[in-house]
């Protein structure tokens, strides 16, 4: 039976639990999200904020969760943030269903959140019943082991403390504390395959087979997370480097032992890169796996693969990359000599140094403190540099890839316009107009600069 004391007594006995936590709950105004925030309310010695959610789907019903939210919160006497965003236009821009797209920018802006706060854990409100549309959900879309862990209590900075528990204990206990909460409608949508199997596969098998259900579920989660923790130590000892991404929107996967491991295994290290980069909570399908797979030949060098939540996988010639090509984009900048600037990949610094010291480093610029402009872009294709004094050009592109840039990075690599004309590729080439006269070199006076850093990983 769920009530204060049990779910008190449950959380301080799993082993996320310490005293003085703070806790960030996120609240949809559901009954599930409702009564997760009402229990923790009883448990002593927590800091607790509530997160929001406004997908912007349901107009005035969204505005209604959100008025609703509000005021329970504020009764309750706790910070709430309200976080708002256009999810079908990201659906749309990004190629993805509503659910992923709900699914992907829910749990990043309640990790950035959560960070900002300094708190320990984000609370979500998936019961068991959850659980068992997870695991039906993931056998139907051809999980591997990982799908048959379901959805595990503490994932991360995440936490799930209601997870022990069935619809019902929930209904029952919003019942007798005369709880209220707001209506989904989108949740009775059976055009969503969860819903679907909420509404219909679940029902039917309960009919008949409600124990066994239940008593099956329990069997498959206890050995599914047996399993991959298994194969997660496996993964620790050997691929560590695969997981530890050198910046944070790619991941490669290294080709030493990954084709010889047993299947399941490959597809629970494809499950968990698509997990860290896609913030998708379950793994690739069968069917992604099976085409993964084609590029461990070296015959598919070159081969990109697209994967759901717009993720692309790129084989490279000792790896395969998993990344996001919305992780990379930057806008034109028109460079000011007195500040500094983050980009994905790389970071512009503006000093001063000496020349002698730097002139052959192309990762240097020389520049006049006077008022030229100076542009930044993304290399595009017919992009040419002049290199002598002739007028001789050379293409970008050729540059970029005799310079071993790697290759899912060229059409975002950075280069540099001084009055419409490009004046430098950083890292690799500067043009002939924008070189150093020798009188100027010799002169011991510090100059004015512009230098790239280039993370790891950028050249091959």
């Amino acid at each position: 039976m769920l009530n204060k004391e049990t779910f008190r007594q449950y959380c301080q006995s799993s082993d996320w639990y310490e005293p003085n936590l703070k806790i960030l709950v996120a609240c949809s105004g559901g009954i599930d999200s409702t009564v997760l925030l009402h229990l923790l309310c009883g448990i002593p010695d927590l800091e607790i904020s509530v997160v929001h959610f406004d997908h912007q789907l349901r107009g005035l019903e969204s505005d209604g969760d959100c008025e609703f939210i509000e005021d329970v919160v504020t009764k309750l006497g706790y910070p709430i943030h309200v976080i708002s965003e256009d999810i079908k236009l990201y659906a749309k821009l990004n190629g993805m269903s509503l659910e992923e797209a709900g699914s992907v920018r829910r749990r990043l802006a309640f990790s950035q959140l959560r960070e900002k706060l300094g708190y320990d854990y984000i609370a979500t409100g998936q019961h068991f019943d959850d659980q068992v549309e997870t695991i039906l959900l993931n056998i139907y879309q051809g999980s591997g082991i990982q799908g048959l862990s379901g959805i595990s209590e503490r994932n991360g900075s995440f936490i799930r403390p209601l997870l022990k528990f069935t619809r019902e204990d929930i209904t029952d206990y919003s019942i007798n504390q005369h709880l209220e909460y707001r209506l989904d409608k989108s949740n009775t949508d059976i055009s969503f395959l969860r819903n679907n199997i909420r509404a219909n596969v679940i029902p039917e098998l309960n009919k008949n087979y409600n124990h066994r259900l239940r008593t099956s579920i329990q069997g498959l989660l206890r050995e599914g997370q047996a399993l991959n923790s298994l194969i997660e130590a496996s993964i620790e000892d050997v691929d560590i480097n695969g997981f530890r991404a050198v910046y944070a929107p790619k991941i490669a996967l290294g080709l030493g032992a990954l084709p010889d491991y047993f299947s399941p295994i490959q597809k629970a290290i494809f499950d968990r890169a698509f997990q860290l980069i896609s913030l998708m909570p379950q793994g690739i399908s069968s069917n992604h796996f099976h085409a993964l797979k084609v590029l461990f030949d070296d015959d598919a060098i070159g081969k990109e693969i697209q994967l759901p939540a717009s993720v692309t996988a790129f084989r490279n010639r000792e790896e395969i990359l998993l990344f996001k090509r919305s992780d990379y984009l930057w806008a034109d900048t028109q460079l000011a000599l007195s500040n500094e600037n983050k980009f994905p990949f790389f970071l512009i610094e503006f000093t001063t140094s000496s020349m002698e010291d730097h002139i052959q480093d192309p990762s240097y610029l020389w520049v006049d403190t006077g008022t030229d402009l100076y542009n930044m872009r993304a290399a595009r294709n017919g992009d040419k540099m002049v290199v002598d004094g002739a007028g001789k050009t050379i293409s970008v592109y050729k540059l970029l890839q005799s310079s071993r840039v790697a290759p899912y990075l060229k059409e975002y690599y950075p280069i540099i316009e001084r009055n419409g004309e490009l004046i430098w590729i950083p890292g690799i080439r500067t043009a002939y107009s924008a070189m150093v006269p020798e009188y100027k070199i010799k002169d011991t006076q510090l100059k004015h600069c512009i230098k790239f850093h280039f993370q790891k990983g950028t050249f091959e």
